[in-house]
C-alpha cells in the first residue's frame, strides 16, 4: 500500500471515528433531552392535577353554598307565605265575627292601643253602622279610666276593619292587619316554632 493510501485510509478511519463520536453525543444530546421533557411533562402534570383538584373542591364548595343558599331561600320563602297566609285568615276571621265577638275584639284592641290622653277614634263605614251603644260607653269608660278620653267620630275612616286613633293630630293605624303586622315577629317565631314540630313530630 502506498503511502498516499495509507494516508487517506487514516484520514477516513479519523473520520469515521469522529462520526461515530457525533452519532453517540447526538443520542446522548437526545436521551437527556427526552428525559428533560419526561421530567417537566410529570411536573406539569403534577400541578395540573393539584390545579385540577383545587378547582374541583371549590367548584364543589360553590355549588354547596349554593345549594344551601337555595334551600335557606326557599325555606324563608315558604314561611313568608304560611305567615302571610296566617295574617290573611286571622283577619278575615276576625272580620267574619258576628257583631258582639267583633266589637268585644276592638274592645280589647282599644284596651291595649289607648293614651292616658284626649282624642278620637274612626271606625269603617260598615263597621260605624252596626256600632253597638254599650261598645261606645265601654271604650269612654277605659279612656277616662287611663285618665284621657275618646270621642268616636260619626264620619267614618278610610278602613276595611279595626280602627284608627288619633291622638294630637298623629294617627295611629289599628286595623287587625296593622295590628298583627306590627307583631310579625312574633308570630314568626311561632311559625318557626310550629314548623319545627312538624318536621320533628
Amino acid at each position: 500500500m502506498s503511502g498516499l493510501d495509507k494516508m487517506t485510509q487514516q484520514i477516513l478511519q479519523e473520520a469515521q471515528e469522529q462520526a461515530d463520536q457525533l452519532l453517540i453525543d447526538a443520542k446522548e444530546d437526545a436521551q437527556k433531552a427526552v428525559e428533560q421533557a419526561r421530567q417537566e411533562c410529570e411536573v406539569w402534570e403534577q400541578k395540573a392535577h393539584v390545579s385540577l383538584e383545587k378547582e374541583l373542591d371549590e367548584f364543589r364548595a360553590r355549588a354547596a353554598s349554593s345549594r344551601d343558599l337555595e334551600r335557606r331561600r326557599a325555606v324563608l320563602e315558604a314561611k313568608q307565605e304560611i305567615i302571610a297566609d296566617m295574617i290573611e285568615k286571622t283577619c278575615e276571621r276576625m272580620r267574619q265575627a258576628g257583631v258582639e265577638e267583633y266589637f268585644e275584639t276592638l274592645r280589647r284592641m282599644f284596651e291595649k292601643f289607648c293614651h292616658g290622653e284626649d282624642g278620637q277614634m274612626y271606625l269603617s263605614a260598615e263597621d260605624l253602622a252596626r256600632v253597638p251603644q254599650e261598645f261606645r260607653d265601654l271604650v269612654e269608660k277605659i279612656a277616662a279610666e287611663k285618665g284621657g278620653s275618646i270621642e268616636l267620630q260619626d264620619v267614618p275612616g278610610r278602613i276595611p276593619d279595626g280602627f284608627l286613633l288619633v291622638y294630637g293630630g298623629i294617627e295611629e293605624n289599628c286595623t287587625f292587619e296593622a295590628v298583627i303586622e306590627s307583631d310579625r315577629s312574633r308570630l314568626q317565631d311561632q311559625v318557626n316554632k310550629m314548623l319545627w314540630r312538624e318536621c320533628n313530630g
